[in-house]
């Protein structure tokens, strides 16, 4: 009895049969705050309004997306031995 379908390749993955997860999170890096003399003295509402204007015009998904994914994914042990070899593919091949 098939369970799970591979991710990656498509393949059914048979109740009993080796089968992988692969959790994937993607968030906003935070840098540490550096404020300067500058930035205290400049005028910022104009750049507050602007952003808030940015905001008001993606739905509440899209902007959550801008800080935080998680995906999931089941593997076959073909695609899992893949996928641990070289998890960036997508972007080596560029």
């Amino acid at each position: 009895m098939i369970t799970h379908i591979c991710d990656r390749c498509g393949r059914p993955i048979e109740r009993g049969q080796l089968r992988y997860v692969a959790k994937i999170e993607v968030f906003a890096a935070a840098d540490p705050l550096e404020i300067t003399l500058e930035d205290l003295l400049r005028d910022t509402r104009r750049e507050m309004d602007r952003l808030l204007q940015q905001c008001e015009e993606l739905s509440e998904e899209e902007l959550m997306r801008d800080v935080y994914v998680r995906f999931n994914f089941d593997l076959c042990r073909a695609c899992q031995k893949s996928y641990v070899t070289d998890p960036l593919s997508a972007a080596s091949s560029r």
